[in-house]
């Protein structure tokens, strides 16, 4: 399962980040912390859900809005929250053309 990787700085403001995180993950404060120094991931999301994406994007700007600074990967590759967002929009519109091609397929012939 590919993923997306939330990193979330360590800074002089971290302790004010933790009540948050927490309430995001099952994680203990002290293995957060720890993730914070070493910069890795707190949180894992899956790549191609876009609910996941979405509770990812709002964790994120909630983080930001509180002065953290944050990293996103894709696997071992740096992202950004933008390119989040449009993948987001990429699975949404796919979901919308299956679902058109599918209703066009599979329509109920008995009318005919």
């Amino acid at each position: 399962m590919v993923t997306v990787n939330l990193v979330v700085l360590h800074d002089s403001n971290s302790n004010k980040y933790l009540p948050l995180i927490r309430k995001k993950t099952s994680k203990s404060i002290s293995e957060i912390k720890q993730k914070m120094k070493i910069e890795k991931p707190i949180m894992e999301y899956n790549y191609s859900d876009a609910d996941q994406l979405k509770a990812l994007v709002k964790f994120a700007e909630e983080l930001l809005s509180m002065g953290a600074s944050i990293k996103l990967y894709e696997e071992e590759e740096l992202i950004t929250l933008e390119m989040v967002k449009n993948l987001i929009e990429t699975i949404e519109g796919i979901a919308k053309d299956r679902e058109a091609i599918d209703n066009v397929m599979f329509r109920d012939d008995s009318d005919e």
